[in-house]
């Protein structure tokens, strides 16, 4: 039984961008499409009913014809509107000028009153931004949401890359896609983002992991608060979703997944993506702990002044990952020089 409806129009400007204006007046209304699970999945895994239900998709077709270079997942909560909104008047703006750039909220429905439900569908409605999935909305399905992502956006649209980050974290977009456009392409199976390969099981709290039995320390992984995967990597998760472990964190849920695969892993300093900032530096792609209030400051001096910081400030020490050693020797923090005059740490 379906649950619930996961939703997910885009802007009509970007999504018929390639087939002419005279769509735009033809499709205003918003799709619905359930992702549920069955019993047997025990909430791991989109089910084959999932993706009947995703290829059965009224007017998905018309999107599959548009070429996105950059897809970005951004995980949010059903409550998290302020940070939603601070994206949207912010670093979402960027999209503007950058027609091959998408970004979506991802939410899970699964549970939330009427009143909520009734809130996110005028939510969709206004901004088309919105991709709800039947899952609980709580941190113990992150893993699953981001799978379940994967799966939607790899069966259903053209793209390049995926950029996964936080509701809570600010994306330089422009250099982001400069990056990937430039000195990055070259690259056929990229996974990009912050790494860390010392970091020991959690053995208490809420992010306690009672699943993981790999090793004595997670394998490495690039941090959540925003990391880019290529499409090919994306296409794997996809056609292996039904035999994949899954483990309470997404980020090293992830990191798991590639580990066994010839994929260039590559460290960026620039991604500031730890469980809290790193301070500000105008080189910084990605910066994870942004209050909704810091965004628009981020954003209103980059706007004025061609830079993200009013001052650049540094708080904690970075790394370069060293992949020539065991990977519990390969992380130690250090006053590094200014990120964009730093080689990145690339095996």
């Amino acid at each position: 039984m379906w649950t619930f409806l996961a939703f997910n129009k885009m802007k009509l400007r970007d999504l018929f961008i390639s087939v002419g204006s005279f769509i735009l007046g033809s499709v205003v209304t918003v799709n619905f499409v359930s992702l549920s699970m069955n019993e047997k999945s025990k909430g791991n895994h989109c089910t084959e009913e999932s993706e009947e239900a995703l290829r059965n998709a009224k007017d998905i077709k018309l999107f599959s014809s548009i070429n996105y270079f950059l897809l970005i997942i951004v995980i949010s909560g059903a409550d998290n509107i302020l940070q939603r909104s601070a994206i949207r008047e912010t670093w979402g703006l960027f999209n503007k000028d950058l027609a091959d750039v998408q970004y979506f909220f991802i939410i899970g429905s699964q549970g939330l009153s009427d009143e909520k439900i009734s809130k996110l569908k005028k939510e969709q409605i206004k901004y088309n931004d919105l991709f709800l999935l039947s899952v609980a909305d709580s941190y113990t399905t992150l893993t699953r949401k981001v799978l379940h992502s994967f799966v939607w956006f790899d069966t259903e649209f053209n793209f390049k890359y995926i950029l996964k980050c936080d509701d809570d974290s600010f994306v330089f977009l422009p250099k982001v896609v400069s990056d990937l456009q430039n000195n990055l392409a070259k690259y056929e199976h990229l996974y990009w983002g912050y790494f860390d390969g010392r970091a020991h099981i959690k053995q208490v709290g809420k992010w306690k992991e009672t699943n993981w039995f790999l090793c004595d320390r997670y394998l490495p992984y690039a941090l959540g608060g925003g990391y880019v995967l290529s499409r090919s990597l994306v296409h794997f998760i996809r056609q292996n979703q039904q035999i994949l472990g899954t483990y309470l964190s997404e980020d090293i849920s992830v990191g798991a997944w590639l580990s066994p695969l010839n994929v260039t892993r590559l460290h960026d300093v620039r991604f500031d993506t730890e469980y809290m900032s790193r301070g500000c530096n105008n080189s910084f792609l990605v910066t994870h702990k942004q209050s909704p209030e810091n965004m628009r400051v981020l954003y209103s001096t980059f706007i004025n002044s061609g830079k993200l910081c009013v001052k650049e400030t540094k708080t904690r020490k970075s790394y370069e990952y060293n992949w020539n050693v065991l990977p519990t020797k390969c992380c130690v923090p250090e006053d590094l020089p200014d990120p964009k005059k730093k080689q990145n740490s690339l095996m």
